[in-house]
């Protein structure tokens, strides 16, 4: 049975062992994939970052209660077949996006998801290097005298201007790098890890929250990052079987592997190779925030025409 088939039997209110096999196991891989913090599940939970096998379960139901609740599937009739999978996962991340706001917009920018956004960021952008069991970062390639404690920089780093952050704040990665890139420029040493992680946090004005949140609200389309994703698609794939592309993706008539492999003489396996390739080059491209920003972006690529 194909994966599709477990989001359409989903909306019809079916489910299969095998289809309920494969929403743990998608929950459970985007849990390791997009190290999503455990706070977003509903009931207390231990507060380490490990997802346990049963922590992944409650999290999977949390989500098709609420897929079915709030009808997320109702218009499954209309969606094709080929982008049924990719709409589910928008739904999944767009949930689990609007869950962390909304835990930010009660308490704000908490430690824990501090330390896990700058360390995305440092091994992007710096260097770093054990020393005595202890690892440490750096914007150069260079070790020599590095700060140990915090007791060390707090009055330096106090002089920085603290970095806003509010309800209204949407995305918190930007205002971390400006932390880090702070930091590292007033200091001009290399820095222990969990020095780092303090000093950034305590940069951050977070003395105004709201307490309601809408759980409709997605959040603003990125328009010029779908753009360049748009354009490094079609720089990635070969023009000539862009009609390929279009029957299967974007035809008004859902077209299967045989009717187009008949179309362009092509064996069956050669087809599914390429449209496979394609899938692939989406997922790994781009990963919409919110319902809206997956729609549009799918709009963008066909009205691209690829």
């Amino acid at each position: 049975m194909k994966k599709a088939d477990y989001i359409f039997d989903l909306a019809k209110g079916k489910m299969s062992l095998n289809g309920y096999e494969y929403f743990v196991s998608l929950v459970k891989f985007y849990t390791y994939k997009f190290n999503w913090p455990k706070t977003i599940l509903e009931e207390n939970v231990s507060t380490d970052t490990f997802w346990t096998d049963e922590e992944v379960i409650s999290l999977t139901h949390q989500l098709l209660l609420f897929i079915l609740e709030k009808g997320k599937l109702k218009h499954y009739q209309k969606i094709p077949e080929s982008y049924i999978e990719y709409y589910f996962k928008t739904i999944i991340v767009s949930y689990v996006a609007n869950r962390i706001r909304e835990l930010q917009n009660k308490t704000g920018l908490s430690f824990d998801d501090t330390k896990r956004v700058s360390l995305e960021i440092l091994n992007e952008l710096y260097f770093s290097k054990e020393i005595n069991n202890d690892v440490f970062w750096n914007k150069v390639n260079v070790f020599c005298n590095p700060v140990e404690e915090n007791e060390t920089i707090n009055e330096i780093v106090r002089t920085l201007p603290k970095i806003p952050i509010t309800e209204k704040t949407r995305h918190y990665k930007p205002r971390v790098k400006t932390a880090l890139n702070d930091i590292f420029n007033l200091i001009n040493r290399p820095l222990k890890q969990s020095v780092i992680f303090n000093q950034v946090f305590n940069l951050f004005d977070q003395s105004s929250f709201s307490i309601t949140f809408d759980d409709e609200t997605t959040g603003e389309i990125r328009e010029d990052l779908i753009n360049r994703v748009v354009q490094q698609i079609i720089a990635n794939i070969d023009r000539k079987i862009i009609p390929i592309y279009l029957d299967y993706y974007f035809s008004k008539t859902q077209n299967s592997l045989n009717s187009i492999a008949l179309k362009y003489n092509l064996p069956k396996s050669t087809v599914h190779q390429k449209v496979t390739r394609f899938t692939k080059i989406i997922s790994n491209s781009f990963m919409p925030e919110n319902e809206q920003e997956g729609v549009w972006f799918l709009e963008k690529l066909h009205s691209t025409r690829i």
